[in-house]
């Protein structure tokens, strides 16, 4: 993506380390004031009727309201969380994890501003665009399911977006504001599955056109010496081998059509 290059270039040493572990550590303040009836969700919660008549703030703040409601849920959703980002950044480095979570905050405050009446769940989209991120660079990583089931990310993900597509069909009116969410894991990866699916697609009909190619040249028993036709290409045809002195002892292979040619030449082999 050469346009995230150049602002990396440009603002690349803006972008703070850790970014994920911060915003982390605000969740958890949130979530025990939440407890604590200091504040509540409400206040924070993204509702694009309110950002419409003032409350900005809730663009930013809906992603620090967590999805778990026991604390230690709460602990096991925040450290996947940590696991995806880290990944992330491992392979992207800090300015285009920061990037994608900024993206991730657009297109969902964007989804809410068009759907303004519609209730969406905006934190579990931050979380779930950063997990179909980190199973698309990593598919075959493990995750203990429940502290005891390994499962494979890449599984976990295509459930995830199995139910997403499913929600969407369910209730096409707002199925444009759900894919909205996830924005900005359709801008970062999507030009890059649309071409790995071609791509697989592709190697599928090479290969089974390969496969085809070799059964039919293995599984003949009657080739013709001059046209190539085969009893297995053409079932019907009928095949006959010459011993004549051109052809020798072994005999050389003719179909019916080409055996007269042959005969007519005087035992000449015929050419096409």
């Amino acid at each position: 993506m050469n346009w995230v290059d150049k602002l990396e270039r440009k603002y690349g040493h803006l972008a703070p380390e850790g970014l994920i572990r911060y915003i982390s550590a605000l969740i958890v303040f949130v979530f025990i004031l939440n407890s604590s009836n200091l504040l509540t969700y409400q206040k924070l919660a993204l509702n694009g009727h309110l950002i419409l008549s003032g409350e900005v703030w809730r663009i930013v703040t809906f992603a620090l309201i967590p999805v778990s409601t026991n604390f230690l849920f709460l602990i096991f959703e925040l450290s996947i969380l940590i696991l995806c980002a880290d990944g992330l950044e491992a392979n992207w480095g800090t300015f285009k994890l920061g990037l994608y979570y900024v993206f991730g905050l657009f297109f969902i405050s964007l989804a809410s501003l068009l759907s303004p009446y519609v209730y969406l769940p905006g934190s579990y989209f931050i979380y779930l665009s950063l997990f179909l991120g980190f199973a698309t660079l990593y598919p075959d990583y493990e995750i203990l399911l429940f502290l005891i089931l390994p499962v494979k990310v890449k599984y976990m993900a295509g459930f995830s977006a199995i139910m997403v597509l499913y929600s969407i069909f369910k209730t096409p009116e707002y199925g444009f504001a759900l894919l909205l969410c996830l924005g900005n894991y359709i801008l970062f990866f999507g030009s890059s599955l649309y071409y790995s699916i071609i791509k697989n697609k592709l190697r599928r009909q090479n290969i089974a056109r390969f496969e085809s190619a070799s059964s039919q040249e293995t599984s003949y028993r009657h080739k013709c010496s001059v046209c190539g036709k085969t009893d297995q290409s053409d079932p019907e045809m009928q095949f006959r081998y010459c011993t004549c002195k051109t052809c020798g002892e072994k005999g050389v292979a003719f179909c019916m059509e080409h055996l007269k040619e042959h005969k007519n030449n005087n035992g000449t082999k015929p050419t096409n």
